[in-house]
């Protein structure tokens, strides 16, 4: 959790600076997405947040969370990882109403949904539909989030902003460390998570190429 720790006092200092920061949450209707959602909230009176979720109509806990704020402070939108056209919508959404992204935290993941995809105790249970799933939901799914805000996110890493870099933090984990898997099962799990660590690394040079300011955070030690 170091990793986006960092993250959200980034964002609790890009707000301080200016007009305030602009953080978005993709994933954020229940779990540790719904709580950065919180905690961004109230590390800044000035920072806006914007959540993402599958059906902002149904997340009851974000809806609350808006009605508690002064307008503007929180937007909700509709976003589906396994549907691009969907995070090109948020884009677009984002782009009009804020121009430019400071933070974006992608905390959504699968592990397990009941009759759907189950970890792996052993490699007789690995099933293709499971695979791409879980790569679908943990690694084509938060690279497809980094594309499309990738030229709202250049805007908010330009130093003429106040702020001087902008900040993607995804949610990793443990398991997915090769040199680290000392027990073996969760293939769809550890592969997609791997294929993940691997996504942000080439982001960040990309980003490096580009001479953009630009700073990456992962949830746990991810190993190698």
């Amino acid at each position: 959790m170091a990793g986006l720790a960092v993250a959200a006092r980034a964002f609790s200092a890009s707000a301080s600076a200016g007009a305030g920061g602009v953080a978005m949450v993709q994933g954020a209707s229940r779990g540790i997405g719904l709580e950065f959602v919180r905690q961004l909230l109230r590390r800044s009176d000035q920072g806006r947040v914007v959540a993402t979720c599958r059906a902002p109509a149904s997340a009851a806990e974000l809806q609350k969370l808006k009605e508690e704020h002064a307008p503007g402070r929180l937007t909700v939108l509709p976003l589906d990882v396994t549907d691009e056209s969907t995070i090109e919508a948020a884009a677009a959404s984002i782009g009009e109403t804020h121009g430019s992204l400071d933070l974006l935290i992608n905390s959504t993941g699968i592990l397990s949904i009941p009759n759907v995809i189950q970890p792996e105790t052993t490699l007789s249970k690995v099933q293709k539909s499971s695979l791409l799933l879980a790569y679908e939901v943990n690694a084509v799914g938060p690279i497809l989030v980094i594309k499309h805000m990738w030229p709202l996110l250049k805007v908010g890493g330009r130093s003429e902003t106040g702020r001087g870099f902008s900040l993607v933090a995804n949610m990793s984990a443990r398991v997915s460390s090769i040199g680290d898997n000392g027990l073996g099962g969760w293939h769809s799990y550890r592969a997609s998570k791997t294929a993940l660590n691997h996504d942000e690394d080439s982001v960040s040079r990309a980003w490096q190429e580009g001479q953009h300011c630009l700073h990456s955070a992962t949830s746990r030690n991810r190993g190698h």
